[in-house]
């Protein structure tokens, strides 16, 4: 009998399984890990070239991985109502988009901040984070970082902060598959360096001289700016670009100009060179200089210093540094001078009624009294050290409130316009107001610049007790006596020798053509001594105007015997006391051939003004070399007993190594 079988398969013994299997399942992670290191073994290293090109993405998905925008949860909305902080405000992190900002003084802040950057720029985290001394890593205050969420005060300083430096100069780039995201700065993500506030400054555009021939604006003596810009390269942080305001950078030195001597109390000047900058173009310095009034001719003087002593106030580079700027102002009072001290906090109070400046030790110990603490009643403050200055107001003699401040106005009288109302009533009665601004942090430096400029003064921020003894010592004789009030400069062109032109600087000064003969239009005071400087890059007839877009015009008048002038610059002014203006002009005709020719204020005024205009990031200088600017400035060869243009070389050699230290890291690669 056949019998079927069934297929035979073969026997594992029950003993070899499991040690066999154990054995693969210890193998199996180490030949993975194998396999992944020879891989990439095996394949060629991307140049950076392939790395930053268009297909570099397409044919790399670890590059198209971190590229991709990252998925970021929104916070749930603040209740404004009834929170107790002021909200920052939300943006989204896609395309470009900036979002809100909240208001830089808030307790509690969170956002989102985005914002273009170069195309070709690496993928890098932010440097210069809060509150690291230098380039030493440490302990940061604050979380922040391109696409995070940040909180606490804005920008960093000493509270806490998002991303950035001690003065919110944060630094990041990055890249995705439609926008770059880089550029993100404190200061424009939080207003400022931890709260510092600056007016925006757009720069002035390329004007045509047959459209528009006449450029009209106001004087402006002020000088914070510069001192400003000293403290952030001091501390090694480029400033923010809105704190840089080229007119006042210009006008910090002094140009030793010839002293007037004819019936008017100020002289005019120009002077016309080829542009160093941009070949092709002119350069075109126009200057005012008052006459100078001697020590014992000034007049009596009745000086309300009105001091914030409010908690913000507390460092020693704020009240410290305002009591020695005031010690040193009190040491050269004369008998017939008189002082009084007005403070203000939560409250306000008359610190030092109405004293002889022969009484020094009086004043002294006032000064030493003054302490920090509390809220910030600037307005009660303001309305109160007028009402002092007209008690003692000294007719025919010097009329002064000096406010001293951070500008944190934080109580009371705090709207903008109501502030300067007020002051603009005031000036009307010939007491006129000086600011000195002091500290960083919540530097209020918008409100502090326009209240100096509505209230015939002039504004200046201390940054040192060097700068302090200058403000108050060296200059006050003659910043403190106004010899011309309503100040107003006007350049008419040639339109047969000049094709366009743009004024550099003065951005916030800015008249249109009929205000110049408008008397109660107000402009800028000029104190005794004191000098201001104005240039405008030109582009001399037959040349292409940057910008322009428009064909010639067909009636155009002929060439006439006018035609030697190149411009007249043309002053209006006011006397002191005086409610008519003054008219006089001066035509200028000639025009150096070379650089080298021009005078040694035209080369020092025009490598402050391209300093300036780099830190501001000007396109118009985009790749101009500062040390074409330094050189400029060594030649000029003036008078320098104090060394501000000593110093000022030395603070073009700091900003172009915070500027090559910045070009670093935008441009450094991933690891």
């Amino acid at each position: 009998m056949h019998r079927s079988t069934s297929p035979v398969r073969p026997v594992v013994p029950h003993y070899f399984v499991p040690p066999q299997r154990a054995r693969l399942a210890r193998l199996l992670p180490a030949a993975v890990a194998l396999l992944g290191a020879l891989l990439p073994a095996c394949t060629p290293d991307p140049t950076i070239e392939e790395i930053v090109s268009e297909g570099g993405f397409s044919t790399n998905r670890f590059l198209r991985a971190i590229a991709r925008p990252d998925v970021i949860e929104e916070e749930a909305p603040v209740d404004l109502e009834n929170g107790d902080d002021e909200a920052a405000g939300a943006g989204q992190r896609h395309k470009g988009e900036e979002g809100k900002m909240g208001k830089p003084t808030a307790k509690n802040k969170s956002g989102l901040y985005a914002m273009k950057g170069p195309k070709d720029a690496i993928p890098q985290m932010a440097h210069g984070w809060d509150n690291l001394p230098g380039t030493e890593i440490g302990e940061a205050h604050g979380v922040g970082g391109l696409g995070l969420v940040g909180t606490g005060r804005g920008g960093g300083g000493t509270g806490q902060g998002t991303i950035g430096s001690p003065y919110g100069g944060a630094f990041a780039v990055g890249s995705d598959d439609a926008d770059v995201w880089g550029g993100l700065a404190g200061h424009q993500a939080a207003g400022a360096p931890g709260g510092d506030r600056y007016a925006p400054v757009k720069e002035a555009a390329w004007t045509l001289s047959h459209a528009a021939p006449l450029s009209t604006f106001s004087i402006d003596v002020d000088t914070a700016s510069y001192s400003n810009v000293r403290r952030f390269l001091g501390d090694n942080w480029l400033p923010p670009p809105d704190a840089v305001r080229v007119e006042e950078m210009i006008n910090y030195f002094d140009y030793a100009y010839p002293t007037p001597t004819g019936e008017h109390p100020l002289g005019v000047g120009a002077e016309v060179a080829p542009c160093p900058w941009k070949k092709g173009h002119q350069l075109v310095r126009v200057h005012l200089q008052a006459k100078k009034i001697e020590t014992d001719q000034v007049p009596p003087r009745n000086l309300v210093f009105l001091v914030d002593t409010s908690g913000s106030m507390s460092d020693d580079d704020k009240l410290g540094l305002v009591k020695k700027g005031l010690s040193l102002l009190a040491e050269q009072l004369r008998p017939e001078d008189r002082i009084s001290l007005v403070t203000y906090a939560g409250s306000t109070s008359v610190a030092l009624p109405t004293t002889p400046g022969s009484e020094k030790r009086t004043i002294l110990r006032a000064i030493d009294r003054l302490g920090a603490g509390g809220g910030t009643n600037g307005g009660a403050g303001i309305a109160l050290a007028y009402a002092e200055a007209h008690k003692h107001f000294v007719k025919g003699g010097i009329n002064r409130v000096l406010l001293a401040t951070d500008g944190d106005f934080n109580v009371g009288l705090t709207d903008h316009d109501d502030l300067i109302k007020l002051i603009e009533k005031e000036r009307q009665t010939g007491v006129f107001l000086t600011v000195l601004g002091v500290g960083r942090g919540n530097y209020n430096d918008r409100t502090m610049e326009q209240i100096a400029d509505h209230g015939n003064g002039n504004y200046a921020y201390l940054d040192s007790e060097k700068e302090a003894r200058k403000v108050l010592v060296a200059e006050a004789s003659g910043t403190l006596v106004t010899v011309a009030k309503d100040v107003k400069l006007q350049v008419e062109w040639n339109p047969n020798r000049v094709a366009g032109y743009r004024l550099i600087g003065y951005e916030n000064r800015t008249l249109t053509a009929e205000q110049f003969n408008d008397d109660k239009k107000d402009a800028g005071e000029l104190g005794a001594g004191d000098s201001v400087t104005a240039l405008y890059e030109v582009v001399p007839a037959g040349r292409p105007v940057p910008g322009a877009a428009v064909d010639n015009l067909k009636y155009q008048r002929p060439a006439g015997p006018d035609d030697a002038e190149l411009l007249t610059v043309k002053v209006r002014y006011k006397q002191p006391e005086g409610r008519e203006s003054t008219k006089f002009e001066l035509p200028i005709t000639e025009a150096h051939d070379d650089w080298d020719e021009a005078s040694p204020q035209l080369h020092l005024a025009a490598a402050v003004a391209a300093f300036a205009l780099k830190l501001r990031g000007s396109p118009n200088l985009d790749k101009f070399d500062l040390a074409a600017a330094r050189g400029w400035a060594q030649s000029a060869e003036l008078p320098d007993p104090e060394g501000h243009r000593a110093e000022f070389v030395r603070l073009i050699d700091r900003a172009r190594k915070l500027m090559d230290r910045e070009a670093v890291h935008s441009r450094s690669a991933m690891p």
